[in-house]
C-alpha cells in the first residue's frame, strides 16, 4: 500500500447535504446556494496514480457518490486516475490527476443517520477497516451501529460528538489524526524520541529519511522523507500515520527494540513504508534479529498485539513475499 505526500491549504469548501437537516459544529448552511460550507486550514493524505490501500478505497467510494465510474479495489490505476480528472474538471479544479486538500474538500459529503449511499460506504470502510469497528457493516445504510461508531471515533478524537460525519470528522478519519487533544502524530512522534526502550537508526539510504530523522522531523510537525523503490533519494514525503506511531510508543512501553527502517530506503514498489505505515525491528528486546530466532515470534507478535495488519506483518517464520529474514515487518492500515 501507498500513500504519499499530504497536502495544506487555506480553503472554502462546499459540502452537498438537505438544508433543513440540523446543522453540525462541522458545516454550517449558505442560504445563498442551499449547500454546506466550511472554511479552515487541514492537511491531507494526497494521493496518486501508483498509491494503494485504505484511503484509496474512501476515495473511489466518495467518486462514485459523486457520480463517477470507478471500481472499488484500493489500487489508484488508470480508471481511478481518469474518474479523478474527470471531477476535478467538472469542478473547476486543477486536473492533474492528484488527490490534494482541494479536491478531497470537493469530493466529501456531510452524512449522518438516515442516509444511504457511496459516501456512507466510505465512512463504513475507513471505521471498520481502518479503526477496526468490527460492527460496522459496510452496506451504505448510515444505521444506528454506524452512528454508535461515528460518535466513539469522534469522543476519542476530541471532535463534537453529534454523530454527523461533516468536515473535521473526514479529515480525522483520512490522515488518522485529531484536529485538537492529545495523542497527535507530533506529540506521540516525541514520545518516541523521548523513550529509552526505542532505538531509532541513524543510517538509511535515503538522505535524511533514517528512522530517527523520520521521527523527528514528525515531532515538529514536518513531513518525512521517504525513499522509492529503485531510487532511494526520489525526493518524497510523506506523512507518519498516527496509528503506526501509537503503536510504536505503546510497544515501546513495556520492550525495547531497534528500528532499522520507516518511511527511507529501498523497498518494493507499493511499500508500506513509502505509506508512512511500517516500520522494521532489527532488534527485539536485546536480541539480534539478523537471523532466524524466537525473538521473530516475539516481535510480530507484539506487533499483532498493538493493531498491525497480520497479512502485512513479516518476520522469518512468517514471510510469504520475502526479505524478511533478518528483520520484523510491522504495518498498519
Amino acid at each position: 500500500m501507498t500513500k504519499t505526500l499530504r497536502f495544506s491549504a487555506l480553503f472554502a469548501v462546499l459540502l452537498l447535504g438537505a438544508c433543513s437537516a440540523p446543522t453540525s459544529p462541522e458545516v454550517a448552511a449558505s442560504p445563498a446556494s442551499g449547500m454546506l460550507s466550511a472554511q479552515s486550514v487541514l492537511t491531507w493524505q494526497v494521493l496518486r496514480q501508483g498509491d494503494s490501500g485504505r484511503d484509496v478505497v474512501t476515495l473511489q467510494y466518495l467518486l462514485r457518490h459523486r457520480g463517477q465510474t470507478v471500481t472499488v479495489d484500493g489500487a489508484f490505476g488508470a480508471g481511478t486516475n481518469t474518474a479523478v480528472r474527470n471531477f476535478q474538471s467538472a469542478n473547476g479544479l486543477t486536473v492533474d490527476g492528484i488527490v490534494g486538500g482541494n479536491t478531497w474538500e470537493k469530493l466529501i459529503a456531510t452524512v449522518r443517520q438516515g442516509d444511504n449511499n457511496n459516501a456512507v460506504r466510505a465512512v463504513q470502510d475507513q471505521l471498520r477497516s481502518g479503526y477496526s469497528y468490527s460492527s460496522v457493516t459496510v452496506d451504505g445504510a448510515f444505521g444506528p451501529g454506524t452512528d454508535t461508531a461515528v460518535r466513539d471515533f469522534q469522543t476519542k478524537r476530541g471532535l463534537g460528538a453529534d454523530g454527523v460525519v461533516g468536515l473535521n470528522t473526514w479529515h480525522a478519519l483520512v490522515t488518522g489524526s485529531s484536529t485538537g487533544g492529545t495523542g497527535t502524530t507530533a506529540s506521540l512522534a516525541s514520545q518516541i524520541l523521548n523513550n529509552s526502550r526505542i532505538t531509532l537508526g541513524t543510517s538509511s539510504s535515503t538522505s535524511g529519511g533514517n528512522p530517527r530523522q523520520n521521527i523527528a522531523d514528525t515531532a515538529a510537525g514536518r513531513l518525512a522523507k521517504r525513499g522509492c523503490a529503485g531510487n532511494a533519494n526520489c525526493g518524497l514525503t510523506v506523512a507518519l500515520k498516527r496509528s503506526m506511531l501509537q503503536a510504536m510508543a505503546n510497544m515501546g512501553a513495556g520492550n525495547s527494540m531497534y528500528i532499522t527502517s520507516i518511511a527511507g530506503g529501498v523497498h518494493s514498489t507499493y511499500s508500506d513504508h513509502y505509506a508512512g505505515l511500517a516500520f522494521d525491528i532489527g532488534t527485539w528486546n536485546g536480541v539480534s534479529l539478523a537471523s532466524p530466532n524466537s525473538a521473530h515470534t516475539a516481535a510480530r507478535n507484539a506487533c499483532l498485539a498493538a493493531g498491525s495488519d497480520p497479512s502485512q506483518t513479516f518476520n522469518a517464520y512468517y514471510d510469504p513475499p520475502g526479505g524478511h529474514s533478518n528483520h520484523v515487518h510491522c504495518a498498519w492500515n
